[in-house]
């Protein structure tokens, strides 16, 4: 009779050792899994990032030289014609380095629509960033739903990750609005250019 009870109680303290040992290693997978996805969704976030900031270092490179060539070219046209004469004012025309005024006169309008059509590049460049921008926060979004309906993600990993598309979502409609206040002011700069090469007769 002792001889069973200390079999079966050794039975028992092994079945519930091994019961143990099972639950520990299945909590463990599922750790690893949500390390993995979150490790994963860092890589796909920092790549995003770098992306991004390559291409706004290429864009600021590119206007940077665009604006060191056109400093060059007025410093050498400054230096050329250098006169004592110091009035009020602008001075536009006063100093027309040997042309005449009709020719000076095509050279500022040229140098005008020079202006205006860069803006109008950058402000294309800036609508597709912005593009681009709502269309990688639909993919963040899907991304989000999908693994949420698989349950790869916790709900506070959701909430942070909704959080900040959120905040990218409120500095897409900043860009937005600078960008159409941008395409204001270059169309009232377009109507004062175009009242100035082609006033209207009055009769």
């Amino acid at each position: 009779m002792k001889n069973i009870k200390i079999i079966v109680s050794i039975v028992m303290f092994f079945a519930f050792i091994g019961t143990q040992q099972v639950v520990a290693q299945g909590q463990g997978k599922g750790k690893n899994k949500s390390t993995e996805v979150k490790q994963k969704g860092k890589d796909k976030a920092n790549e995003a990032k770098e992306e991004l900031e390559q291409e706004v270092k290429e864009k600021k490179n590119n206007k940077a030289q665009d604006k060191k060539e056109k400093i060059n070219k007025r410093e050498e046209l400054d230096q050329k014609t250098q006169k004592e004469y110091k009035g009020k004012g602008n001075a536009y025309g006063r100093d027309k380095n040997g042309m005449s005024g009709r020719e000076f006169g095509q050279m500022r309008s040229n140098e005008a629509k020079e202006k205006i059509e860069e803006q109008e590049r950058n402000i294309r460049e800036s609508e597709d960033i912005l593009r681009r921008g709502r269309e990688r926060v639909k993919n963040a979004n899907d991304r989000i739903k999908e693994s949420r309906e698989k349950k790869e993600i916790t709900e506070e990993e959701v909430k942070v990750k909704e959080e900040v598309i959120r905040k990218t979502n409120e500095r897409l409609s900043e860009l937005s609005k600078k960008i159409e206040e941008q395409k204001e002011k270059v169309k009232k700069d377009k109507e004062a250019l175009s009242k100035i090469l082609f006033p209207k007769e009055d009769k």
